[in-house]
């Protein structure tokens, strides 16, 4: 049974499951032979014709590519940054860009993440990075890259969900932006910003914690109130294999959530007096995704009403929801002149209804509504949408294959091991405009794929020929 979290490869990889062939319906039996022959010839015919289009398109698209595919010369953080000076236009003056990767636990896409980070920073201004792991946990790697106390391996493995603390890349990223930050005397220091909800992006107790300690500290005796009335729904959600909440346990805790959002906004200036803006900000952002976690408990598949595995998508609309709220909410505290990357999965940055075949066994109601379309709305031409595809897996990851028709194997073809391509440069060309219009298969987790319209979904896609493990550090 997977959880929702598993959907964009927040745990480790599933094989897909094989489809079974539907059989025939037993009304087709009734059809004149004839009729069916005729039905046949007309089917075939309106292929013939269809095919070679469609064929055009495809072949245009790739001779496009090859034209235009911006050539790079490595993913790795400390080479020199001359080829990512080609990327500027794309960028512009966009004050968010949302970069994916095709799967977690991938090392090429976290270190281009790293080298394009560097790129914006030390060229373009850019003044924070923003990335899929919980926010609730991110202090230590926050404080960190702004000069504060532990060890990179420490601080990465205490504050990054998922696993994700383990990889070497992320390691690699607070460290340069210490390390920047150390050298910048006058310049803007750059800030590290999560953006999940915590636990593989459930929800987490995390956040509450959060929250009732800081308003113990400002006005202990309402801290007391309130964490007396958290404190048993904290006990039940920190337990494992705890019976869910009752309908009406659910609503009282929602009332009691709203309450302490209701006391921290009212107190607002008090409470920056006896502390600090940030200290306050902090904290009502915690009791914001306290909020945001317990919606998407309500609209899980398993909680009381929550409609079983049919309706998983409300739980990955609610999800995807708190994090473009987040990252709005990162560009407020970066202020109007604030930059910033965004790092998540594919399947979040895209500008397209999720599906394909990663959701398959949950035989979704409808399509999720998925980060970067909530980003693409609030956001419009400031923000710029890059995906990542690849062709193959290298050793020590699980075997993939490519669908002939996809994306990942269309640009293969191009020929290049490392390119990016602007598709919004490809609305002048019909042929090519049309082809990247239609729907495409891209890898996704290794082994399976997701199904979107590369020009909807993207403003640009970076091809890397091959992925190979994240690097991990011992413990």
């Amino acid at each position: 049974m997977e959880s929702i979290s598993e959907v964009f490869g927040c745990s480790e990889w599933r094989r897909p499951t094989k489809t079974k062939r539907r059989s025939r319906m037993s009304g087709a039996r009734l059809w004149p032979r004839a009729s069916r022959v005729l039905v046949a010839v007309a089917f075939a015919g309106s292929m013939m014709c269809a095919h070679p289009g469609a064929q055009k398109s495809g072949d245009s698209f790739e001779r496009w590519a090859k034209a235009h595919a911006i050539q790079l010369q490595t993913v790795e953080l400390g080479s020199d940054i001359n080829d990512l000076r080609q990327l500027k236009s794309l960028i512009g003056a966009a004050r968010v860009v949302a970069i994916g990767e095709p799967t977690h636990g991938a090392h090429e896409p976290l270190a281009f993440r790293n080298r394009l980070f560097r790129y914006l920073v030390e060229e373009l201004g850019f003044t924070a990075i923003a990335i899929e792991s919980g926010l609730p946990d991110s202090p230590p790697t926050s404080d960190f890259v702004a000069g504060g106390p532990g060890t990179v391996r420490q601080v990465v493995r205490s504050s990054l969900t998922c696993g994700l603390g383990a990889y070497q890349e992320n390691e690699d990223l607070a460290q340069w932006m210490r390390e920047y930050n150390a050298k910048a005397v006058s310049a803007r220091k750059v800030r590290f910003y999560a953006i999940d909800l915590g636990r593989c992006g459930e929800g987490t107790p995390l956040a509450f914690e959060n929250a009732l300690t800081y308003l113990t500290r400002v006005d202990q005796a309402s801290g007391q109130r309130m964490r007396a009335t958290f404190q048993p729904y904290l006990d039940r959600l920190s337990a494992p294999n705890a019976a869910p909440l009752s309908q009406a346990e659910s609503d009282s805790l929602s009332a009691a959530i709203e309450d302490l959002l209701a006391l921290l906004e009212r107190e607002r200036l008090t409470f920056i007096a006896s502390t600090s803006e940030a200290d306050y900000e902090w904290a009502h952002r915690n009791a914001i995704v306290a909020r945001q976690s317990h919606r998407l408990y309500r609209v899980s598949p398993y909680a009381p009403g929550g409609g079983g595995r049919s309706s998983a998508w409300r739980g990955l609309n609610q999800r995807d929801a708190a994090m473009a709220d987040n990252v709005r909410w990162v560009l407020e505290r970066e202020g109007p002149t604030g930059r910033v990357l965004v790092f998540a999965h594919n399947g979040h940055v895209m500008n397209a209804p999720a599906a394909g075949e990663m959701w398959r066994s949950f035989a979704f109601e409808r399509p999720p509504t998925v980060m970067g379309q909530h980003l693409r709305s609030a956001l419009g031409s400031d923000l710029v949408i890059i995906g990542l595809s690849s062709a193959e897996n290298g050793a020590g990851l699980p075997t993939g294959s490519l669908e002939p028709g996809g994306l990942d194997a269309t640009l293969l073809r191009v020929g290049a091991p490392l390119f990016l391509l602007d598709l919004r440069a490809a609305r002048s060309d019909r042929a090519v405009a049309a082809w990247l219009a239609e729907q495409r298969q891209l890898r996704t987790n290794f082994t399976s794929s997701l199904t979107m319209s590369p020009s909807v979904a993207f403003d640009a896609l970076l091809f890397v020929n091959t992925l190979t493990p994240a690097r991990t550090t011992p413990e």
